[in-house]
């Protein structure tokens, strides 16, 4: 099995809801403890073996990311660097979309770079190897309480592929999905495991993206998120996993949160 060396990140969000901050900067791009958001995934993808980062960029933002790699991508020596837009705001599986050519044939990682998780080792990490040992499709899970699901993807799972934390090296429990479901309500919701910005990608999920990004006339606001093709894998091959990581994410997705996470970082770092 050819090891994961891909990494894609889905960049190209307008950062609404941290105006005015992202007035003039790319949300991703914004700093939180003296580090740009993108710094702390970047960092993951060198501790987890990533060689090739592809940034989904929207094109306003596209030149303050090259000008971004080009300052401070040498930061990363091990790391090489393409940049793709997606023009619409057409979902995350879009914008994966837009990098299909440079992942066809081979499986990759997913990160969004608005959360900051704190976890050893690395959750990307922990997802690739989780992945060489079920040979599936990786989610990245955490539980939330159910009054807030519906802002989420949620899962539902399968107990029987769970593993006890005292013989599982990567903590946390491990569990087959049964069926995901894109901002449900609380009361419709299958459990209060919700999918938060990390995933492996194989090559049939990518072409189930394809083919449904094919079939669309044109491309609306969020037409084509990834848990369209995730759907289609479990009705086509009923193989998908989910890890629930045992450390802490830092959600920076609004102006209160990145000033809570801000404050976490600065008490951790001491």
């Amino acid at each position: 099995m050819k090891r994961i060396t891909k990494l894609v990140l889905p960049v190209a969000g307008r950062g609404k809801r941290l105006l005015p901050l992202t007035r003039h900067i790319p949300k991703n791009l914004i700093k939180v403890n003296g580090r740009p958001l993108i710094e702390y995934v970047l960092e993951e993808a060198v501790l987890s073996g990533i060689k090739e980062v592809i940034l989904i960029v929207n094109p306003s933002g596209r030149g303050k990311f090259q000008e971004y790699l080009r300052v401070h991508g040498k930061k990363f020596p091990e790391l090489g660097f393409h940049v793709r837009e997606q023009a619409t705001p057409g979902g995350n599986g879009h914008a994966i979309i837009q990098a299909y050519d440079l992942l066809r044939g081979e499986a990759f990682a997913v990160r969004f770079c608005d959360d900051i998780i704190i976890e050893k080792p690395p959750v990307l990490q922990s997802l690739i190897r989780i992945y060489e040992s079920q040979r599936s499709p990786v989610l990245l899970l955490e539980r939330v309480p159910k009054k807030i699901v519906s802002r989420f993807g949620v899962v539902g799972i399968k107990k029987v592929k769970t593993y006890a934390a005292k013989n599982n090296r990567w903590g946390g429990n491990i569990y087959e999905v049964t069926e995901i479901v894109e901002k449900p309500l609380a009361k419709e919701a299958p459990s209060n495991l919700t999918i938060v910005g990390g995933y492996i990608i194989t090559p049939s999920i990518l072409r189930n993206l394809k083919s449904v990004s094919d079939t669309l006339p044109m491309v609306a606001d969020d037409a084509l998120p990834l848990a369209v093709a995730l759907q289609i894998e479990l009705i086509i091959k009923g193989r998908v996993y989910g890890w629930e990581f045992p450390g802490r994410r830092l959600d920076c997705g609004t102006l209160e949160k990145l000033k809570k996470a801000e404050e976490i970082l600065k008490i951790a770092n001491r």
